[in-house]
C-alpha cells in the first residue's frame, strides 16, 4: 500500500523516501514554515509525546496540531510518514499503544491531526492535512 497525501501514521514503513527526520526537527521546520522535502519520513514521534510530562501531554498536542495546521510547508498533496515504535489503536480515539519499562502506555497521537486518522490496515493510518 503506498503512501497518501497527508498523514500517514505507519508501524512498518510503506515506502522509501529521500528525507528522513527526527520529530522534534520535523516539527521545529514545519513551525518555521522550512522548507520540508516530501514524501518525508519523520521518527520518534511517540519518544517525543512521551517524554512530555503527562500533565502537560494534551497541551503539547495542541500546540503540535496547530503547527501542522497553520504551516506552509506541506501542501495538501504531501506525503508525511510517521514511523512509530507501537500498536495503532482505533477505538473510542484514534491512539498509538507504546511499550515502556512500566508497561503499556497510550499516546493521544490521533489529537494531532483536524480530522481523526482512518485506519486502513492494522499498521496503517491516514489523516488528511
Amino acid at each position: 500500500m503506498p503512501l497518501r497525501p497527508g498523514y500517514n501514521i505507519v508501524t512498518d514503513p510503506v515506502a522509501e523516501t529521500d528525507s528522513s527526520l527526527a520529530a522534534l526537527e520535523f516539527f521545529r521546520q514545519v513551525a518555521n514554515d522550512g522548507n520540508v522535502q516530501t514524501p518525508v519520513t519523520v521518527t520518534g514521534l511517540e519518544d517525543l509525546l512521551y517524554n512530555v510530562v503527562e500533565d502537560e501531554r494534551s497541551d503539547v498536542v495542541a500546540r503540535l496540531r496547530q503547527v501542522l495546521r497553520s504551516s506552509e510547508s506541506l501542501g495538501s498533496m504531501d506525503a508525511v510518514q510517521f514511523l512509530v515504535d507501537g500498536q495503532l489503536v482505533d477505538d473510542v480515539e484514534f491512539r498509538v499503544r507504546i511499550e515502556r519499562a512500566e508497561g503499556g502506555v497510550y499516546l493521544d497521537i490521533g489529537q494531532l491531526f483536524v480530522e481523526a486518522p482512518q485506519q486502513l490496515s492494522p499498521t496503517h493510518a491516514v489523516a488528511r492535512k
